[in-house]
């Protein structure tokens, strides 16, 4: 072990590299496997191999003439980056210095060379990392014929190479540089330390990629690969030198991909259909699905800031004839009236020349927004390293029905755009269209290892066309009073053309005054801006047709008019808006941690006590073992409990000062629970021999009753936002707000007709907070009120997760931040970590607020059977007040 890094504990690289669950894991095993066993070339296979299936079961045969491991990791878990987290942890704990990753074709070549060496990518798989004096050499296709090796300039060295520059007898690596003084190849199996990384090591299996690298001479391989699987005629034999598997259906359910739904019609025999028909209805609800979700990632971007993912929809044929006739009929007037016609591309291997490269390129750019392909038509599945995150719908026409191919294609759509979970079910979704093959989707979702769910379902009659709404900004004007006085101000003949002009001229004004504040950089209106307002709006109804006329009639008065009335409608918009203030944190302060009251689940406890019995293994012949009777052992002196205790307080996120009495109760029960069982003897035979599994998994539970909040925050307020953020809203059916006259649920409904508050139209998540929308809207005492756009508050807890409050509500002395929440969410350690950020947002801006002559906020948390019909919302105030 090396001593010259010693904290670079696999714990430290996991942290600084912000590892995910599975890649920790696996770093951990080898970590374990390499603790037990003395890397050296020429060692002991069969001794290793024994040793190594010892400790994983599942490993029962190297299949190289070398060391090998392969970690099966599931497509979009960051296989990259645990490859830079096995390179530090080889080099600063074993002093390992060079290290030959090889690459399956040219695509994943080029990524793997990116993400090694390209400091500035997002995805440079050693950020975070000061172990390297200098970035590790990167050493890739004829470098070694320019350069002398030995003057790379770093301690470490990669070299990055494709399979097929080195598995042919003739590869130029074989032949001998001068440079060198022997072929690189040679050079290479002499290194004493080379440690050789398989990516996508099924491609590795065939005779010659075989051979080519067990004359490499490795000191050890780590193969990488979300498919563990090798052919064998008709057959797919599973790796015999598997340590460690993370399947997809894994990595759906821990949220490290978008989730899958199958797409089906209800009470339809699908077998009554001609393949012509069968094809065409897929087609249409596949682009049912596509659409709607175009409509719903538009408004996830708009509210969050976000960039918008431009959708696209993958179609999967079963040769170029039918790929052909596909596009043709996706192309033509009878799909969807030939909206797709130029948004369409077709790739298979019968293209050639300049039609196969203009395709191609717009496949690889079909993330960027200004790509118009929205239709991907292709024969057999994409090529391993073409990696998106925006395919989110997937029509398979007539292709095999194996589990295995429905994961491959659906693994094309799992990526996430925005890098993790949003928590909006339709950003974080993929769907595939499963119709005649969605009896064997849904007997496959009752399996353990599915991808899909049971309950993960949709039903393409179901799925209703929505609309984006960008509510209005609500005035305190009355239609009639606004004509009125337009007439006294402009002193013109009252006729209905007149009317006409005064109403366009008023609903222009409006419009252009909120997409200055709500579109420009500066969110605000100058006197020069409403100038130009005024005058763009006098043009416009200067070129009307039909008002054009009455307009340049009356051109003078009607002008002064309209700027007079612009400077209203600008006062009137900023008296509506209720002014957020802006935190600016200036010292993070320390994080603590805290833990929610709970009780263990104690099934998960089934340990029992272990037989009084020896193990003699013989190390050279691992099949060598006795067992021999041993004396009975004596737990006299032995405190089970402070023994898990020592356990879990090697936890990070645990404090023993904060949480003891927590701590005392959780192992008690374990204690209690085992003695229950098998006696004190027993129980404390349980505790000694498995105290780190019960150690983990009382800290599994506890980490599920957990939450973060910032301790000595230190937040000022730099301002106010002097107007309110524009949300935008998906819908399928509008209604007044007082009506209860709606067929979707609530959180497909738009509700209209709001006068008392910000905004003219709202949604709401629950018919709780419908209720008390109703009661803000008639409580005399409520001067205004807000559904906060998701951008509104940059509040954030809990480690930087955005805190979205329901309402903000305005009375004559103080504003209201309120969360409606259902009574068993009351003591969930998310809700109460958001409700400690707002109470301590309100806490620093009442401070301000008094000094700068603001309302003070307080922060109301009502439960939501407590909101009715006939509440006072200053009575709920009192109530259920926060501070």
């Amino acid at each position: 072990m090396s001593d010259r890094f010693p904290q670079y504990t696999t714990d430290y690289i996991s942290g600084v590299m912000s590892l995910r669950k599975p890649q920790t894991a696996s770093l951990k095993i080898l970590e374990d496997i390499l603790n037990s066993v003395t890397l050296r070339k020429g060692m002991n296979l069969r001794g290793a191999l024994g040793a190594v299936h010892a400790m994983y079961p599942i490993c029962s045969d190297f299949e190289r003439e070398f060391m090998s491991l392969t970690f099966a990791l599931a497509t979009g878990v960051g296989k990259t980056r645990l490859m830079g987290a096995f390179i530090a942890y080889l080099y600063t704990q074993h002093n390992i210095r060079n290290y030959f990753v090889v690459a399956p074709n040219t695509t994943i070549y080029e990524k793997l060379k990116r993400d090694l060496w390209d400091y500035n990518s997002s995805k440079y798989v050693f950020r975070g990392l000061g172990c390297f004096s200098t970035r590790p050499q990167i050493i890739t296709d004829d470098d070694y014929k320019s350069k002398q090796i030995s003057s790379f300039e770093s301690d470490v060295r990669i070299f990055v190479y494709n399979i097929d520059k080195f598995n042919k007898e003739d590869a130029n690596m074989r032949k001998v540089n001068e440079i060198i003084g022997d072929s690189f190849y040679r050079y290479l199996t002499a290194l004493p330390d080379l440690v050789l990384i398989m990516d996508e090591s099924h491609h590795y299996r065939a005779e010659r990629g075989a051979a080519a690298l067990n004359e490499l001479h490795p000191l050890l391989g780590l193969e990488l690969t979300a498919t563990p699987l090798v052919t064998k005629g008709s057959k797919q034999v599973p790796f015999k030198n598997v340590v460690y598997e993370y399947p997809l259906s894994k990595a759906i359910e821990d949220g490290y991909t978008r989730t899958p739904f199958a797409v089906t019609r209800t009470d339809i025999d699908f077998y009554n259909f001609g393949d012509e028909q069968l094809d065409k209805m897929m087609l249409i609800d596949g682009i049912t699905c596509h659409e709607n979700i175009k409509r719903k990632l538009e408004v996830y971007a708009v509210n969050h800031g976000k960039p918008i993912v431009k959708p696209f929809m993958l179609v999967v044929c079963k040769d170029t004839d039918h790929a052909t006739w596909v596009e043709h009929y996706v192309r033509s007037d009878e799909f969807r009236n030939g909206a797709y016609r130029d948004k369409t591309i077709m790739i298979h291997s019968k293209q050639t020349g300049a039609e196969t490269e203009a395709n191609t390129r717009l496949l690889l750019d079909v993330e960027k927004s200004e790509n118009p392909v929205e239709i991907v038509i292709h024969v057999n599945m994409l090529k391993e390293g073409w990696d998106v995150n925006n395919l989110y719908t997937i029509v398979p026409l007539r292709t095999a029905a194996s589990k295995v191919l429905r994961e491959q294609m659906v693994g094309r759509g799992l990526r996430l755009p925005y890098g993790e979970r949003t928590g909006d079910r339709d950003v974080d979704a993929v769907m595939l269209t499963a119709h005649d093959k969605f009896n064997d989707i849904l007997a496959e979702a009752q399996k353990g290892d599915s991808i899909f769910k049971a309950g993960n379902v949709i039903k393409v009659e179901e799925i209703k066309p929505e609309e984006v709404v960008y509510p209005q900004l609500t005035f305190a004007i009355e239609p009639d009073d606004e004509l009125e006085k337009a007439y006294a101000h402009t002193q013109i003949e009252k006729t209905d053309t007149a009317d006409t002009l005064i109403k366009k001229a008023s609903a222009l004004i409006k419009a252009e005054v909120v997409e200055h504040i709500q579109h420009t950089p500066a969110h605000t209106i100058s006197p020069e801006q409403e100038r130009q307002i005024a005058e763009t709006v006098g043009q416009k109804i200067a070129e009307d047709e039909d008002l054009g006329q009455i307009y340049k009639k009356n051109e003078l008065p009607l002008i002064a008019w309209i700027h007079y009335q612009t400077v209203e409608i600008h006062r009137a918009a900023a008296s509506k808006f209720i002014p957020i203030p802006r935190i600016q944190v200036t010292d993070a302060g320390v994080e603590e941690y805290s833990f929610v009251d709970f009780d263990l689940d104690i099934t998960v406890f089934n340990h029992v006590p272990i037989k009084n019995e020896l193990l003699l293994q013989n190390l050279e012949d691992m099949q060598d073992r006795q067992r021999i009777k041993g004396d009975a052992i004596d737990f006299e002196g032995y405190n089970p409990k402070k023994v898990i205790l020592e356990q879990l307080r090697q936890k990070p996120e645990i404090d023993y000062e904060k949480c003891s009495g927590l701590l005392f109760k959780l192992i008690s029960q374990v204690c209690s629970h085992y003695e229950a069982l098998y006696g004190v003897n027993g129980m404390q035979n349980i505790i000694m021999m498995y105290k780190r599994d019960i150690g983990n998994k009382i800290y599994q539970q506890m980490l599920r009753h957990f939450y973060c909040e910032n301790g000595f925050l230190q937040e000022e307020v730099i301002g106010t936002r002097n107007y309110n953020l524009q949300p935008s809203y998906s819908c399928s059916e509008r209604v007044n707000l007082f009506s209860d006259n709606y067929t979707e649920s609530i959180q497909s409904v738009l509700f209209e007709g709001i006068r008392n508050g910000v905004f003219s139209e709202a949604k709401f998540d629950s018919r709780p907070e419908l209720v008390l929308a109703r009661v803000l809207e008639t409580d005399s005492d409520v001067q205004n009120w807000l559904r906060p756009a998701p951008q509104e508050f940059k509040i954030t807890y809990n480690r930087g997760h955005l805190y979205e409050p329901d309402f903000v509500v305005e009375t004559e002395d103080v504003i209201y931040l309120v969360e409606v929440k259902g009574e068993d969410k009351i003591n969930d350690p998310d809700v109460i970590a958001k409700k400690k950020r707002g109470v301590q947002y309100c806490e620093a801006v009442s401070r301000w607020g008094k000094a700068n002559g603001y309302k003070e906020w307080r922060y109301l948390f009502i439960p939501s059977k407590e909101v009715m019909p006939n509440s006072s919302f200053l009575q709920l105030a009192k109530r259920f007040q926060e501070q």
